[in-house]
């Protein structure tokens, strides 16, 4: 429904207005010999709908009309003009009968369909729009898609041989700019894609969504050495409806996975006994970053505060629902739904399962079995030994120090809060995201060096650490006796090693680039790359051993050089805590 103004609906308005507009120039042509005399009649048409008018402009009719200040700007001094002869009698005429009831304001919407604005061109949900693009008109299509009310997410997909194109999108109103839209995508990361799920900002389910496609440069686009006037685009949607996947049965673990055909999503149906004080849901054997959603009584499809959740940067999720919590416990139907937010680029197995009671099930106490803590030299010991760490700030990088769990990492990776829940994660097979094992606490932070001391303190799911742990190492090398030109490995998580919400070990290799003194040592520079993800991680010399921590860059233009905050760095009671 358009928005409500105190004389209707805009859509009403421009209507009316646009119906006023076409009787005028059926009873009247001569009146509009000219776009100026156009312009008046139009003016003063709009003037009518107006029932906050603030200025009185007399016409030779003797007729009064109103006029806002800013409609007087926006027409020019020639809308105020007196007008004559037959055009002005007949428009008398036509106010005299309309002005009784015409009173609603004028709208922008009455103003564009004036000058033959093209209408939005209608989507529809599981089929592809094709058509053109012209640059030379300004460059940017609009469309509208109707989501039916059942709808969880939608995806809408651009497709063009044009890389530089973007996709905006808005709810109830038309994307004039890119400053509109509350959604934009562009083809940095492959096609445009955006994707609208119940649990956004915006609703989904039953709304009207306005979508662009944009040329966001003044000049046209080349390929190769030709302008490109034109091009053909194809915008692909894809709803998806409520549904139901499975049952859960209270201790019962199921299987399931998500994939592109899914949405990203899976739904199952729990029935909570009335003598239930809690609902435990648990989700493991995961290699990727999943969440999880609950609803009482009826599948959600928007977010409010009957739904619970458990959102974090790590995918064996466990959500627990109390019959005193918020939302509160209650017997009968729940609906749990398992989200990959990243959205699913490959197949994404899991296992999900219920229980009655807070207790963490019996199956998920134990410990997978881990390669020996030697044996391996060199990059491959190092890749046993780096892991990657999760907060509720983001993903990062670390390294194992002592077979007993220290792991040294950067300051910014673990941030300055005490992070209430680190996750650790080790890579058992370099095919596959490391598997989440562990929980940590921070012990020791310096930020002047960008560097923190976090230890291994039970399973991921609180349970005590086996006696006979032993977890893989790196040993300590030399940073000061590198020399620019010397090798260098770069091992951690970065973001750009892969193409999921969680990624697989990496390595990069470069070249010492040369050093750089800071107040508590000499730095280390570095060609070797570092993205997102490698903070805290481990930087290698030719012989396997630490040498450093991979920690920022600086970027001028296209170049980077990386820094790597050196071994030595360590301060002295930092190295007592290790030989313990």
């Amino acid at each position: 429904m358009g928005a409500q103004n105190a004389g209707g609906t805009l859509g009403q308005r421009d209507g009316e207005l646009a119906r006023d507009w076409n009787a005028f120039k059926a009873t009247s042509p001569a009146a509009l010999d000219s776009p100026r005399s156009a312009s008046r009649v139009f003016a003063a048409l709009s003037r009518l709908r107006d029932p906050l008018a603030a200025k009185t402009v007399g016409l030779s009719s003797g007729l009064e009309l109103t006029l806002l200040e800013p409609q007087r700007r926006a027409f020019g001094d020639a809308a105020a003009e007196p007008c004559v002869g037959v055009g002005c009698a007949a428009m008398s005429r036509l106010v005299v009968c309309l002005r009784s009831s015409l009173v609603v304001a004028l709208g922008l919407g009455a103003f564009a369909c004036w000058r033959g604005a093209p209408a939005a061109l209608e989507l529809r949900p599981n089929e592809a729009w094709k058509g053109e693009l012209e640059f030379a008109t300004g460059g940017q299509r609009e469309f509208v898609l109707d989501v039916p009310v059942d709808t969880v997410s939608a995806r809408i997909t651009l497709r063009t041989e044009i890389p530089d194109l973007e996709l905006l999108a808005r709810p109830r109103r038309r994307v004039g700019s890119p400053a509109d839209a509350s959604e934009r995508a562009d083809g940095s990361e492959g096609p445009p894609t955006i994707v609208l799920d119940r649990f956004g900002a915006e609703r989904v389910a039953g709304e009207r969504w306005f979508f662009a496609v944009r040329w966001p440069y003044e000049g046209l686009p080349h390929i190769g050495d030709e302008r490109v006037e034109r091009t053909a685009i194809e915008l692909q949607v894809e709803t998806f409806a409520a549904r139901v996947d499975g049952e859960l049965s209270g201790g019962v673990a199921l299987a399931s996975a998500l994939d592109a055909d899914s949405g990203g999503f899976r739904t199952f149906k729990v029935v909570v006994p009335d003598t239930a004080r809690t609902l435990r849901l648990d989700l493991f054997d995961v290699s990727s970053d999943l969440d999880l959603y609950a609803h009482a009584g009826t599948q959600s499809l928007e977010w409010n505060d009957d739904v619970a959740f458990a959102e974090n940067n790590w995918g064996h999720e466990t959500l627990l629902i109390d019959a005193d919590g918020t939302p509160p416990l209650v017997p009968g139907a729940w609906f749990v739904d398992v989200y990959d937010s990243f959205g699913p680029t490959r197949t994404l197995p899991f296992k999900i399962v219920a229980s009655f009671d807070r207790e963490v099930p019996e199956r998920l106490r134990g410990f997978p079995a881990l390669p020996p803590p030697h044996g391996e030299v060199g990059l491959a010991r190092a890749l046993r030994a780096v892991v990657e760490i999760a907060t509720a700030n983001g993903l990062g990088s670390g390294t194992l120090l002592t077979r007993d769990g220290w792991i040294l990492t950067n300051a910014h990776v673990v941030g300055d809060q005490g992070q209430p829940e680190i996750v650790v994660s080790l890579t058992l097979d370099p095919t596959s995201p490391a598997e989440e094992l562990f929980r940590a606490e921070l012990v020791r932070l310096d930020f002047e060096r960008d560097l923190a001391l976090i230890r291994v303190t039970s399973g991921i799911y609180g349970q005590a650490l086996p006696r006979e742990l032993q977890l893989p190492t790196l040993e300590l090398g030399d940073a000061r006796a590198l020399a620019i030109g010397d090798p260098l490995w770069l091992v951690g998580y970065p973001a750009t090693g892969g193409t999921g919400s969680r990624v697989t070990i990496s390595a990069t290799r470069g070249i010492v680039a040369g050093f750089e003194r800071a107040d508590f040592g000499v730095l280390i520079k570095t060609d070797a790359e570092i993205t997102s993800g490698n903070s805290g991680g481990a930087a290698l010399d030719e012989h396997g051993t630490l040498i450093g921590v991979p920690s920022s860059t600086v970027e001028n233009g296209s170049g980077q050089i990386g820094y790597v905050h050196p071994i030595d760095a360590l301060p002295q009671a930092w190295r007592a805590l290790l030989a313990r």
